[in-house]
Formats: C-alpha cells, structure tokens, sequence
C-alpha cells in the first residue's frame, strides 16, 4: 500500500493520531511517510454532510489514496467504555421510509477492511448525538462513517473504521470520558496494521 488517507471529524482527534505518528502539519493536512506508505490526515468536521464535502473536496484535489481509514469516537448500546472496535458494516440511521429498506441505500454499505483481533460491529450514522434507540442489537453510533463509505463507494476506495466507544448513549458521559478517560492516540496500533 502506497498511499493511505486517514479521516477524523474533530480536530482534537486528528491531534492525537497526528502527533502518535509524528505527522507533520501541511496548510490543513498532515503528513507522514512509514516505510514506503505516504499516510495523510485530514479533519472534515462533525457530521455527515462536512464530512461528504470535505472528502469530495480532497479527492478531487489529490492523488486517489489506496485506503481510507476512518478514526473517532463512537456511541454503543452496551460496548464497555473505551473498547475499541473494528466497524464491519455501516448503515444510515435516518434512511427509514416506509415499505423500503431499512437503514441501507445502494450505495455506501460496502464491507469494510477488518483486522483479526479487534470485535465487529455495524455502525449507524445519525444526523445527531444518539441518547436512545430501538435497535436491539449490539450497535455503535457515530456522525460521519456513512458519508466516509458513500463517498469511498463513488470513488472506488476501499474503508476502514476503526473506533473506540466513549459512551452508552449519554452526551454527558461522552464529554466526561473523551477529556478524561480516553485515548485515541492508542489506536495507531491498529491503523498501522492496515499499512503493514
């Protein structure tokens, strides 16, 4: 692999994983080279339309990367705080019509890349912070992955999502955890693994 981007939404995560792989700040990017694997880092913004728009943005500007590597923060129905998890599949939370199917559109629900040792789990993304569901199964909760696999569909661009849980559906606990308990910065280990 020669060329891998990897997606954040906040800029306090980008941070975290720029400074864990010694990336250098370019104008809005950062950058790295590992072994013979140019990595770049862009932030989009929370939520799924700047995340479309900033990816699109990107794309068209720059060299088609190899893979995308999406990393944050995730809300789960029970996965323990700070468990960090391999998405496996990603639907749209807000894609419901009646007589349709649920949660999924033509495009955008590709498999994601996986590695072993991490738990797999579908991630819906959701236009807002999601404090209750009626999924019964074990799901994550993020903002911007759906927009990530539609665009990397259009483009032709394999996905990862790797994420580590901060929440059980609670914004109080999610602002609690991300600035005291949490540390992104632990999943290097695990992007590095899709490079290698």
């Amino acid at each position: 692999m020669k060329n891998v981007l990897i997606h954040c939404a906040m800029e306090k995560e980008s941070e975290k994983i720029a400074k864990a792989l010694n990336m250098e700040k370019i104008e809005k990017l950062y950058k790295a080279k590992i072994d013979e694997t140019t990595i770049t880092l862009i932030t989009t913004g929370i939520g799924k339309q700047k995340t479309a728009i900033g990816l699109v943005k990107y794309l068209e500007n720059n060299e088609k990367p190899d893979l995308i590597i999406n990393i944050g923060y995730v809300g789960s129905t029970d996965t323990p705080i700070g468990t960090w998890i391999n998405v496996n599949r990603s639907y749209n939370l807000e894609w419901n019509i009646p007589d349709e199917e649920k949660y999924s559109m033509d495009i955008g629900n590709q498999e994601l890349k996986l590695i072993p040792e991490l738990e797999n789990i579908p991630c819906y993304t959701a236009e807002c912070f999601v404090t209750k569901t009626d999924i019964k199964e074990k799901v994550l909760f993020d903002m911007e992955l759906h927009s990530v696999c539609l665009i990397a569909d259009i483009y032709k661009t394999p996905v990862a999502s790797i994420k580590q849980v901060s929440d059980n559906l609670s914004l109080n606990n999610y602002y609690k955890n991300i600035d005291n308990i949490l540390k992104l910065e632990d999943g290097v280990k695990y992007i590095k693994k899709y490079i290698n």
